[in-house]
Parts: C-alpha cells; sequence; structure tokens
C-alpha cells in the first residue's frame, strides 16, 4: 500500500513539475500573477484535449411524433 501512495505521488511531483516546465518555456516568466494565468492557460488547454466537447446525438433518424 505504501508502495502505491509512493508512486502516485511521484507520478504527481513529476505532472506537476512537467506543468512548470512547459509554461517556462512556452510563456516565460514575468511576474507570478502572469506565470499563474500561463500554467491555467495549459491546463485548459490539457483539459480540452483529455476532455472533448459531447457532440449532441443525432436525432433525425428517429420517426416524427
Amino acid at each position: 500500500m505504501i508502495t502505491l501512495i509512493r508512486k502516485l505521488f511521484w507520478l504527481g511531483l513529476f505532472l506537476a513539475f512537467t506543468l512548470g516546465f512547459v509554461t517556462l518555456f512556452d510563456h516565460g516568466f514575468v511576474t507570478s500573477k502572469q506565470f499563474t494565468a500561463d500554467a491555467k492557460g495549459e491546463v485548459n488547454d490539457l483539459m480540452a484535449i483529455v476532455h472533448p466537447i459531447k457532440r449532441p446525438t443525432d436525432k433525425t433518424d428517429q420517426p416524427a411524433q
């Protein structure tokens, strides 16, 4: 059980440092407020890839009621 917690901790730490590196590499560092805004933008970009927008189901093939 401890091994699982340790691996999850290292995975989370890796993801946090990766986010920080990508933000610094893409946007640079001007102020801490700008860095936070850029990091939020990177997270939103990631979430758009992970959770794509669901299209509504097509109801044209259903009979009219």
